[in-house]
């Protein structure tokens, strides 16, 4: 993924990300190499980041993230157990040390971030609006006084509170329980993702994103418990090299293929 706009925003987000980290003792890097096993936090309804394929494996960019995080600490990618998280546990599984990172589609938000200290953005995303076919939802404005899909607590649960107050937002765990919701007309629209989404929609004949152009721009880090900067900074030092190396834009069309740049050129436009 190239681009001057997009590389710079991601950097000053990095470094006040980073600034904003407290300075507690750390602990889990050295938990994790006594433990011989990293333990990330990932989803699994949420393709390409975080699935399961037909064997019942792990999958996608998040998970490919955890691995090259473990291998680089201990030197196999394969030391590393995955646990399901959603977006409405997923801080609890870390700050109660169920986990050591959350590798689970995470975006940096001021709630969270007294919760949780986020490494430097890996990936640029946004929100859009799945509807069923036959629906004429063009924009977010369209949503108010109607019932809409969110999954709790999510960036798109948040932006559409925000910027449509008239709207009935009927929240979800999971995302195949608000796809079905929306397949059923038991909602009219459902907010979420741009990358899900349009995963979603190859499997999902009759339904489309209203619009093109996605809206609220969203981050996703990496997270640690807070004050856990040894932890912390050998977590951005790995991504970096990871940025560094190529790989991480091997794995950017290994699992987006163009939908990442075409997803970039809408936020420069």
């Amino acid at each position: 993924m190239k681009g001057n706009t997009f590389l710079f925003a991601l950097l000053v987000l990095g470094l006040l990300v980073l600034a904003s980290s407290s300075n507690g003792i750390a602990g889990t890097l050295q938990d994790v190499k006594n433990r011989g096993k990293l333990i990330a936090g990932v989803k699994t309804d949420f393709p390409p980041f975080g699935f399961l394929n037909q064997k019942g494996a792990h999958k996608g960019f998040d998970i490919d993230l955890a691995k090259a995080i473990s291998k680089e600490l201990l030197g196999n990618e394969e030391t590393v157990e995955f646990i399901p998280v959603t977006t409405g546990n997923r801080i609890a599984f870390l700050t109660s040390k169920k986990i050591d990172m959350i590798a689970a589609t995470m975006s940096i938000t001021e709630e969270r971030m007294k919760e949780v200290d986020f490494s430097t953005p890996y990936f640029m995303t946004g929100q859009v609006i799945l509807v069923r076919g036959d629906n004429k939802i063009t924009k977010y404005q369209d949503l108010a006084g109607k019932k809409v899909a969110t999954i709790q607590g999510s960036i798109g649960d948040l932006a559409i509170g925000q910027m449509v107050p008239k709207v009935a937002r009927v929240r979800f765990e999971h995302n195949f329980e608000a796809l079905q919701a929306l397949k059923e007309r038991q909602v009219e629209a459902f907010v979420q993702d741009y990358v899900l989404l349009s995963n979603l929609l190859q499997e999902s004949p009759g339904l489309k994103i209203a619009g093109l152009k996605p809206f609220r721009p969203t981050p996703y880090s990496l997270g640690v418990r807070k004050g856990d900067k040894e932890w912390l900074d050998f977590i951005n030092s790995t991504l970096a090299m990871i940025a560094q190396s190529g790989e991480s834009e091997k794995l950017l069309d290994k699992w987006f293929g163009q939908e990442a740049k075409v997803l970039l050129r809408s936020f420069k436009k």
